[in-house]
Order: structure tokens, then C-alpha cells, then sequence
């Protein structure tokens, strides 16, 4: 969104807040185009952000090759997901006991330590492996807000 900042590590834009992209400038140039699924006039040719809906954009062009950034996304998603799993399958359980009839008549089924352990489970599955979703969600509806107070 701002060609004119540039950094030398990862971070945010201090202009508009969307996420600093690697330049790619330094590779030879490829025929691969990047695009959103959901609004495909939207095309790169590095992958990154929807800046409409924030999406992660998907390869348009076939290639021989896995793409390295493609593959750090997917295994970035995969452990949010199984960490995320591991932590509310307990939860699960124990908010549910109570109506398994041989656990609903124990003490700890509907205590205050049960919800207060289902708080400390719940939290990071909301906050560390839904954090892309809320990150990019803030953006579209920025975004949006944006494109509306522009008048376009």
C-alpha cells in the first residue's frame, strides 16, 4: 500500500498498519502472480494480505516448485490449529460433564474451578491461535471503513 517504507526486519507500516511485505525485488523475475479468491482484481507478484478482505493471496500461475512463504503460512496454521485443539478438547470435557449422569453429580462438574480452568484453556485458543483472523478482520473493516469515508 506504501512502496515508499521500507525496513529491514518485519513489523507493521507506520503509515496505513498492514503487515510489511519481504521485497522480492532482488529475484530474477518470475511469472507468478498472487491473487485473492475473493476479489481477483486484486494481483501481486509476491504473496502477502488482501488489502480488501485480508485473505492470504493464492498463487495464479502454476510452478514447479513449493513456494517458501506459502509453506511458512501453512505450517504457521497447522500449529495454531493443533495447539489450539489440544487446548479445547479439555475444555470441551469440562464444560460438558455435567451431563454425563456418573460425572454430573461430582462436586468439581460445575465448581468455580472448573470454569476458571476453562477460562485459562480457552484463552490462548482465542487470542494466540485466532489472532490472524481478528488481525485480519481489523483490516478489512478498516479498509472498508477507509474506501467509505473516501466516498468510493
Amino acid at each position: 500500500m506504501c512502496p515508499e517504507v521500507e525496513s529491514d526486519r518485519p513489523g507493521d507500516c507506520p503509515k496505513c498498519g498492514m503487515a510489511l511485505e519481504r521485497n522480492l525485488a532482488w529475484k530474477p523475475a518470475a511469472e507468478r502472480i498472487y491473487t485473492c479468491p475473493m476479489h481477483p482484481e486484486i494481483e501481486q507478484d509476491h504473496p502477502g494480505d488482501c488489502p480488501k478482505c485480508g485473505m492470504a493471496l493464492v498463487l495464479k500461475t502454476a510452478t514447479a516448485g513449493p513456494d517458501q512463504a506459502e509453506n511458512a503460512e501453512l505450517s504457521d496454521m497447522t500449529r495454531r490449529f493443533w495447539v489450539g485443539a489440544a487446548l479445547a478438547l479439555p475444555v470441551f470435557g469440562l464444560a460438558m460433564a455435567h451431563l454425563i449422569p456418573a460425572l454430573g453429580r461430582q462436586s468439581w462438574a460445575d465448581s468455580h474451578a472448573s470454569r476458571w480452568g476453562q477460562f485459562a484453556l480457552t484463552t490462548p485458543v482465542v487470542w494466540w491461535a485466532g489472532w490472524t483472523f481478528f488481525r485480519r478482520g481489523w483490516r478489512s473493516v478498516s479498509a472498508k471503513l477507509t474506501f467509505a469515508a473516501t466516498g468510493g
